[in-house]
């Protein structure tokens, strides 16, 4: 007996799940059991299938905690179905419009797509539950949620649930052994279907060159190269995965005939079988349909390739190591400044731009990069760090871009394929990116603005798909000065700022990562409180203690101590030596210039308490370019210090410690 695959979709409400199921049967009827859980109603021993499906990374963040990891799980992409939309063409341009769907993400997701689909002449305002402001309008569009809206409008437009893309169905068919069972013809349909919508959208607008444009944009999202011929056999358009496969430019391909691309005459082909054939020693698979183009009669090709055997990518491997990656809750921390820091990155993991994260090492840094990747639309895909610190340099370029074959002694038979190339559709974390040499950086440099890397030794320019993440402990402002590190570089990189706070400088955190690791690491006693464990005098000596390697120093102290614990409360001289003597030791303090300069003011101005904004006029007085946010930080540390006092709204004061720092 055949024992079928089982799906579980979880999904915020039900028409959502039940299009999904309407949509996976259509595909996969007979060969796939399907169920869906509302996330709102799941329990962890529910969680049985053999692959779960996730609606929404809304849906993925709140069903977790459920979610027995062992099972492989992929958040869907979804779509607008194409279908759906002709009544928003009739729209009159400039009309303000609320859209209603089930979340704040949801909503903005299907805004995006809609305009991406050339949608674009109305004006769009998100509705979702808890939405707490919002217009009254004539015209509201749903996405299949019209239970939701919060009044009735004069004209409510249903496009339906959004539907599951191309790649996330070749997704569940790769996972569950079911690819043999999806028509090839699927993506060929989907393309036609783009080609009448954008052909209802040229007819109603009266704008062919738009109309273009909206299909280009389209089809360039798939993951299979596509071109567009006209009855003559001339490509009259193509998208960007057609150009990367035969190594072509568009400008040089438009208006060429395909047979010198593909060894066949069209006419000899019939539509919708598969083809095989080899290109450039690339294995070929190309299917041809014929449709209606613009008014005249066309046709469609898709192609794709499979990588040499040296070049595959085992992303049962990616997928297996994304389900071990950080999410955001592993960023354990009670300090509220951090808390921003990690809403912020959350906020931030929803784009696609450039991160820069900097800190002290041991603070987190990867943590949060894996927390922006597995919170991104990209967290199906694969995760990649690189420490610029453990690669030799006469290899660094190599292993970043890869090489062909022949390009030095030792090359493998066919190259190979870099990191980034590896990253395709993923993320790059970028690690000490610091310590970068200038010839490599300027490499980077071109990665970020263009998209394209060329493998050492080759000549083909090759297309990226690559979130990329940069993390250092170093300060790159200091090094562009030194000439270490390029500023057009710095720029780039520092699109989204991140900078993490070392854990002396939110020690609230101390006794909460204490208990935290200890309880981790003594699974078979529960501590309630850090008495349990330690001495009154060593819970102020930790509390106190500088923490220089922060968090993993901490973690690494805890490793140690739980391996020594004998069920008595430990003391000071159970801790390292060099904690100790650190301690015992008169700490020097380094404070950074703008931080000195405000602690020489507090000296100037002796009896005169100062505030930030007291201070911000000092400095412009003296044509010094430091702002009331520099000056905020430099005062927070200065306290932290005891160098300076607070003495309420009046602001603060120089303290003896502060005048022997500056004495010294």
């Amino acid at each position: 007996m055949n024992i079928l695959k089982k799906l579980l979709i979880i999904s915020e409400g039900k028409n959502t799940g039940n299009r999904l199921i309407k949509q996976m049967n259509e595909l996969l009827k007979g060969h796939l059991e399907i169920e869906n859980i509302l996330v709102s109603e799941l329990k962890s021993s529910e969680i049985k299938a053999d692959l779960i499906l996730f609606a929404s990374i809304y849906v993925k963040n709140r069903a977790i905690r459920y979610v027995d990891l062992e099972i492989p799980s992929i958040v869907s992409k979804r779509i607008i179905d194409h279908k759906n939309i002709k009544e928003i063409i009739s729209i009159k341009d400039g009309t303000d419009v609320l859209f209603i769907n089930d979340s704040y993400e949801t909503a903005r997701e299907a805004i995006e797509q809609l305009m991406e689909l050339g949608l674009d002449h109305i004006k769009y305002h998100s509705y979702y539950p808890d939405c707490t402001s919002y217009p009254n309008l004539e015209i509201a569009i749903t996405a299949g949620e019209s239970q939701l809206a919060p009044y009735l409008p004069k004209k409510l437009i249903d496009i339906g649930t959004r539907i599951l893309d191309i790649q996330t169905i070749h997704e569940i068919g790769r996972i569950l052994d079911l690819e043999r069972y999806l028509s090839d013809s699927l993506i060929v349909n989907y393309i036609r279907d783009i080609v009448e919508i954008s052909k209802s959208i040229e007819e109603s607008r009266k704008d062919s060159l738009e109309a273009q444009e909206i299909l280009e944009t389209i089809v360039n999202g798939l993951d299979h190269g596509v071109a567009f011929i006209n009855n003559e056999g001339e490509i009259v358009n193509s998208n960007q995965k057609f150009e990367y496969i035969f190594g072509i430019k568009k400008k040089d391909i438009i208006k060429r005939k395909i047979e010198e691309f593909l060894p066949f005459k069209i006419s000899s082909l019939a539509q919708d079988k598969t083809y095989t054939g080899t290109i450039e020693n690339k294995e070929i698979f190309f299917q041809l349909r014929e449709v209606k183009l613009f008014r005249k009669i066309g046709y469609i090709i898709w192609v794709k390739y499979n990588l040499k055997p040296t070049q595959k990518i085992n992303y049962e491997n990616h997928m297996l190591l994304n389900r071990n990656l950080h999410s955001f809750k592993d960023y354990l921390t009670i300090n509220k400044d951090a808390l921003n820091i990690i809403k912020r990155a959350e906020k931030f993991s929803k784009t696609d731009a450039t991160i820069l994260i900097q800190g002290e090492n041991g603070t987190g840094k990867e943590i949060l990069a894996q927390g922006i990747h597995m919170s991104s639309f990209r967290n199906n895909s694969i995760f990649v760090p690189i420490n610029m610190t453990t690669i030799s340099s006469n290899l660094l370029e190599s292993e970043l871009f890869g090489y062909e074959e022949g390009t030095f002694t030792g090359a493998l038979k066919g190259g190979k394929i870099g990191l980034f190339e590896m990253a395709d559709g993923g993320t790059v974390f970028i690690d000490e990116i610091g310590d970068t040499p200038l010839d490599v950086q300027a490499k980077l440099l071109r990665v970020l603005e263009e998209k394209r890397i060329r493998r050492v030794g080759g000549i083909e320019e090759i297309p990226i798909d690559v979130r990329i993440i940069a993390a250092t402990n170093k300060n790159l402002l200091d090094l562009v000065d030194k000439g270490q590190f390029r500023l057009d570089l710095f720029f780039r990189l520092n699109i989204l700022p991140l900078q993490t706070i070392p854990l002396r400088r939110r020690r609230e955190d101390i006794e909460y990562l204490l208990k935290h690791f200890i309880n981790i690491n003594l699974q078979h006693k529960n501590i309630r409180s850090l008495k349990e464990f330690f001495e009154k005098e060593t819970i102020d000596f930790l509390n106190n203690y500088e923490w220089i390697g922060n968090v993993r120093e901490l973690i690494n102290l805890v490793e140690y101590l739980t391996l020594i614990y004998n069920g008595e409360r430990l003391g000071i001289s159970s801790l390292h030596n060099y904690m100790i003597d650190i301690e015992t030791k008169k700490r020097k303090v380094y404070l950074s210039k703008e931080e000195i300069w405000v602690l020489r003011q507090f000296e100037i101005h002796n009896n005169i308490p100062l505030g930030r904004k007291k201070l911000a006029k000092l400095a412009t007085d003296e044509n010094l370019k430091i702002g009331e946010g520099k000056i905020r930080s430099a005062l927070k540390t200065l306290e932290e210090y005891g160098f300076i006092k607070s003495i309420g709204n009046m602001g603060s004061k120089i303290t003896r410690n502060g005048k022997n720092f500056l004495e010294e």
